[in-house]
């Protein structure tokens, strides 16, 4: 599996629950929205639920972030960020589990239109988030190893082997992107997610906002159960890690 052929299958799946919804409805504010609901939900749902399945894989993912945005800001303008990190790093865990609710609920949300301007935000926020984390990430393939990323004068050719971080984790180890892709693959969400800051009274909504809030609630829940039980009770239910049982 590609990140390609990943999103060419939820950009047909999401077509053709845009095309059940006017099928059912028989109205719609506007398809285009609709559809990109449906798409970046999917996307996230999906997204969300590959890291949930071993929610540790993303605590040690963070980790290797916080450590390298550590260094990155010791001794320069930065400097008072810096402790910061090695804090962070100590609930890496609790961040991850966080960080994936987060994700797999706000799919929710966009598939449902619940609070269409608050999810548009939140939306367009998260993305941001992650645009910054592969960014820079990508980014360091042009910095020597031996070099500060504030240093731009040492800065040189793009080599893979500069990268800090070498996967960006967003699926995973479902797929693994290069922080390049990966970057790419979040300046193309910042598409739909600067559309719907814009367009968010164009968002269907299902449901009533009271049965939204029972969905979004027990979503919630039972997610924060999932994703405990899936590295402090259990091994991952569907192991998707290089080492699974079975492996050779």
């Amino acid at each position: 599996m590609t990140i390609i052929n990943l999103v060419l299958i939820i950009a047909v799946v999401a077509a053709v629950v845009t095309g059940l919804h006017y099928a059912v409805k028989h109205k719609m504010n506007s398809v285009f929205i609709s559809f990109l609901q449906y798409f970046t939900g999917i996307l996230f749902l999906f997204s969300g639920w590959v890291k949930a399945v071993d929610p540790l894989g993303t605590a040690f993912k963070l980790q290797d972030y916080f450590a390298e945005f550590y260094t990155t800001c010791e001794g320069t303008f930065l400097n008072f960020l810096a402790p910061i990190f090695p804090l962070l790093s100590q609930y890496a865990t609790s961040f991850a589990i966080f960080m994936i609710v987060f994700e797999i609920v706000l799919g929710v949300m966009l598939i449902l239109g619940d609070r269409p301007k608050l999810t548009a935000w939140l939306f367009f926020l998260l993305v941001v988030f992650f645009t910054v984390l592969t960014g820079f990430t990508y980014l360091t393939g042009y910095v020597p190893s031996d070099q500060n990323f504030f240093n731009f004068s040492a800065w040189g050719p793009y080599k893979l082997s500069n990268m800090r971080v070498t996967d960006c984790g967003c699926f995973g180890d479902f797929i693994k992107l290069e922080p390049k892709i990966s970057f790419f693959k979040d300046l193309f969400l910042l598409i739909p997610a600067f559309y719907f800051l814009f367009n968010a009274r164009l968002m269907h909504q299902w449901l009533n906002q009271s049965r939204r809030n029972v969905i979004l609630f027990s979503s919630t829940i039972l997610l924060i159960f999932y994703c405990v039980y899936n590295f402090y009770w259990n091994e991952p239910h569907v192991d998707f890690r290089p080492f699974k049982n079975g492996t050779n």
